[in-house]
């Protein structure tokens, strides 16, 4: 028993008053650095903190995403403590490994009374559906285990909590890992601090060693329940560094207890999923009926033996705090060994003699559910005595029902404060993993500043102060090499893989295609009304302009038949429009529908493109604090500058694969439909106005500079509609977007000529040089042959944008039939279904 009277544990300074001799050369650094400067540090660590995770958090919109500020001290640990620290986590890991294979087998624990049978059978994280379904040869039943850890007063360390679900923690420390030896550089000269980057390499051979014994050529995929899961952005880091495809449960399907990856090239057969979802939710089929996130038949798939699925469905019934008193005699039993690295006291109130102990000593603990234990404690001290006679009443009635746990003093590191260095408590997220039937343990962790006593509840989806965790190494390290001198050789064996395409990622690269141009649409028409509103007083032309851009504005679905009717010199009519550009308005549907996609897709997209993406989005969340025309207008010009970056890094940055193609036909179809819209809608008016017209249509279609080139005169004639419709030169013109989308096609799927398609491409693109064929090439008579073949033209436009969408619909039909997406390009129609299930534990 620990005695709780004692002073909290200092990591930096010893009970002496001096400081320990690991962080010595740390601590000298910092008091010869001016407060200022290091709090300048800290603030480009929020910076780059902002710059590397904003993107992908932003875009957890539908679940909490987690509020991550970083402290660049930090807790630093002797690599002989660490090494015991290891020992007893892997102990603990082989222990829990086997406890899981009994309960979902023999169960002989149970019949042994060495485990309650309540906190199995009415533990709501038991899954009967997976007794008897033994892994793969040679595959654990626990794979991956994190375990949060506290030191005490007397300096022992000890067992928060167990993370078996799907836990959280090895790209957050990378990236925090990172972040630090960028802000913070002279840290790790003066310190020889061990890498990370290794678990990584042993995690890759892990699951290549799993994979091997289902098939000769595995194909492991990472199972994130989507971009709306808190903890995505780490599932994408993940991904990408394990060299692993990431994929939803729509991606995956089962086929004879088989489950294969949903690709362009038809199916895929999936040999190791590397779970991210809520056992729960793995199969709608076994388990939860009402899950969207998981893969029908999957539980059928991993009983045939078909597949290894890591941490097995159901790892979370071991993370049950009341079981923590019983692994010492588990540990005992199972491995002939006493537990190196036990828990914090435990009661579970079930037995007799736990319930004594609580009752009598009940200011000593904090109280929890049993099957809750990321419930807010119940803390008996703060109780009134009414309620506090009420708990005792509860406890003595149903005390199976109640876990006490100590109160914990967390030990104090150093951490930067408003105006000083001063001491914080911390709880220690360790990640360990399985590697041939060994543990290993990454070398370093993430400490999270805790609030007080949160005990249990320290999970990181509660997101807070981050530290990164140093353990010393015995020679001389480096966290980012400039040369390769000194990087251990790798032999591991490279081939390459095959590059499928899945039909999700396909039609969300499809989709992304069409809202960014719809998107690039929507600001240069907002602009180009702005440009006219923001002078000191309204022109005729102006005025008609305006007018006609409000219309065109109501006809693309921006703003309302209301609104585009109003005078455009009023002042209603200026707020409706900024109302409609800012953050509650149309527009703001559009950029939500593109981050949404962008976050989805962010395992495809570079670094750079992803920075693009998210440079979109800054001006969002101050766009209704300056509601000027002047402010508006700014943000349209960086808009419009945005998606050219994009674009621009999409043609020089991306490889002419599939994935590219799928993007390029969305931009080109929503481009095209772009044009029609703008020429129908411009020159559905009078024909006094049609100088106006031709003027507007070249200016939203970037195109006045080709006509003045062209045709070197002040006067806009018809003869644009040749620019802006059928110039296959012109990368903004109607014809450019078909003989794209045709090339696009033969591409990808030139062994068949008889696409519909290629029918509808086909047929488009005759049909639209024929519309300015029916002009004369003389200006004086250009207007006169638009007259005579107006209704012709209008027509062909019509059809041509009828064409464009009938080929945005055969292309998810024909290619993406794998699934079934739901999607709108009016506002507000874009949802997604993906919930916080497998958030960050």
């Amino acid at each position: 028993m620990h005695d709780t009277m004692m002073a909290a544990y200092d990591e930096a300074v010893s009970g002496q008053g001096s400081i320990r001799a690991h962080w010595r050369e740390m601590m000298a650094l910092i008091w010869a650095m001016p407060p200022e400067v290091l709090r300048d540090r800290q603030a480009r660590a929020a910076a780059h903190l902002a710059g590397a995770d904003n993107f992908m958090a932003d875009f957890g919109a539908g679940a909490a995403a987690p509020v991550w500020s970083i402290d660049i001290l930090p807790l630093i640990l002797p690599g002989n403590e660490w090494d015991t620290i290891a020992a007893g986590l892997a102990q603990r890991a082989r222990l829990l490994d086997l406890i899981l294979s009994d309960i979902y087998g023999p169960q002989f624990l149970i019949k042994e009374k060495l485990l309650p049978p309540h906190l199995i059978y009415a533990n709501p994280c038991f899954l009967r559906p997976l007794r008897h379904v033994v892994p793969p040869s040679g595959a654990p039943q626990l794979h991956f285990y994190a375990a949060d850890l506290t030191r005490m007063p007397d300096g022992a360390w000890r067992i928060l909590a167990d993370r078996t679900q799907a836990p959280a923690g090895v790209g957050y420390a990378l990236r925090h890992r990172g972040i630090v030896a960028r802000t913070f550089p002279e840290s790790f000269r003066h310190t020889s601090v061990r890498r990370l980057q290794p678990i990584l390499e042993t995690w890759q051979d892990s699951l290549q060693a799993i994979g091997s014994a289902i098939s000769s050529n595995p194909r492991i995929v990472l199972l994130t329940p989507g971009p709306h899961n808190s903890a995505y952005p780490e599932h994408v880091m993940l991904a990408h560094e394990l060299g692993i495809t990431l994929a939803q449960g729509s991606d995956l399907t089962v086929r004879d207890s088989i489950v294969y990856l949903k690709t362009l090239d038809g199916l895929a057969r999936v040999d190791v999923i590397y779970r991210r979802v809520d056992g729960d939710y793995c199969d709608p089929l076994e388990l939860r009926s009402d899950s969207a996130l998981g893969v029908a038949g999957m539980i059928a798939a991993m009983r045939a033996g078909n597949v290894a699925v890591l941490n097995a469905p159901g790892s979370a019934v071991i993370e049950l705090p009341a079981l923590a008193p019983f692994l010492p005699g588990l540990a005992r039993r199972l491995l002939d060994e006493d537990l190196a690295l036990p828990a914090v006291t435990t009661w579970w109130c079930g037995q007799k003699a736990a319930l004594a102990e609580v009752l009598a000593t009940m200011n000593r603990f904090v109280l929890q559910p049993v099957f809750e234990p990321n419930a807010v404690p119940i803390d008996p001290v703060e109780l009134s005595e009414s309620a506090r006679t009420n708990l005792i009443a509860r406890l003595t009635a149903t005390p199976e029902a109640f876990v006490a746990i100590e109160r914990v003093d967390h030990a104090r590191v150093p951490a930067v404060g408003a105006g000083s260095v001063e001491p914080r408590p911390f709880v220690m997220r360790t990640c360990s993993l399985w590697n041939n039937g060994a543990w290993a343990t990454m070398p370093g962790a993430m400490a999270r500043i805790t609030d007080g006593d949160e005990g249990r509840r320290a999970a990181i989806r509660n997101g807070g102060l981050v530290k990164d965790v140093w353990i010393l190494a015995d020679e001389p390290t480096s966290q980012g090499p400039a040369s390769g001198d000194g990087v251990p050789h790798d032999t591991r064996k490279v081939e390459r893989a095959a590059e499928l395409l899945g039909s999700r990622t396909a039609d969300d690269l499809f989709w992304l295609g069409r809202y960014i141009e719809r998107l690039d649409s929507a600001v240069r028409q907002f602009r180009a009304v702005l440009q006219r509103l923001i002078g000191a007083s309204l022109g005729p032309r102006d005025m008609a302009e305006s007018q006609m851009l409000a219309e065109l504005l109501h006809h693309c679905g921006w703003i309302s038949a209301a609104t585009a009717s109003l005078p455009v010199d009023s002042s209603v009519f200026a707020n409706d429009i900024v109302t409609a550009a800012g953050s509650a308005g149309a527009l703001a549907d559009c950029r939500a529908s593109v981050q949404q996609l962008g976050m989805a897709l962010r395992d495809r997209l570079s670094q750079d493109m992803a920075r693009a993406l998210m440079n979109m989005f800054h001006d969002d969340e101050t766009a209704d604090q300056d509601r000027s025309l002047d402010s508006l207008l700014a943000r349209m010009d960086r808009s419009v500058t945005n998606v050219a970056a994009f674009g621009g890094l999409v043609a020089e940055n991306m490889t002419r694969g599939n994935g590219w193609r799928f993007l390029e036909f969305g931009r080109r179809i929503e481009r095209g439909i772009t044009v029609c819209d703008i020429v129908d809608s411009l020159l559905g008016g009078s024909m006094a106005r049609t100088e106006l017209s031709m003027r507007l249509a070249l200016e939203l279609c970037d195109s006045t500079i080709t006509y003045r080139r062209r045709y070197p005169t002040d006067h806009y004639t018809l003869l644009a509609l040749s620019i802006i419709l059928s110039d296959s030169t012109n990368p903004r013109a109607l014809v450019y977007q078909l003989e794209s989308i045709q090339s696009g096609l033969d591409a990808l799927i030139g062994y068949d000529p008889l696409v519909p398609e290629k029918d509808v491409v086909g047929r488009l693109i005759p049909a639209v040089l024929e519309i300015c064929a029916h002009l004369s090439d003389e200006p004086e008579t250009a207007a006169l042959s638009y007259a005579h073949h107006r209704e012709t033209i209008r027509a062909a436009l019509a059809d041509a944008k009828a064409g464009l969408m009938s080929l945005s619909e055969t292309t998810s039909r024909n290619f993406l039939a794998h699934i079934d997406p739901v999607r709108s390009l009016f506002p507000g129609a874009m949802s997604q279904r993906q919930d916080a299930h497998g958030a960050m534990s």
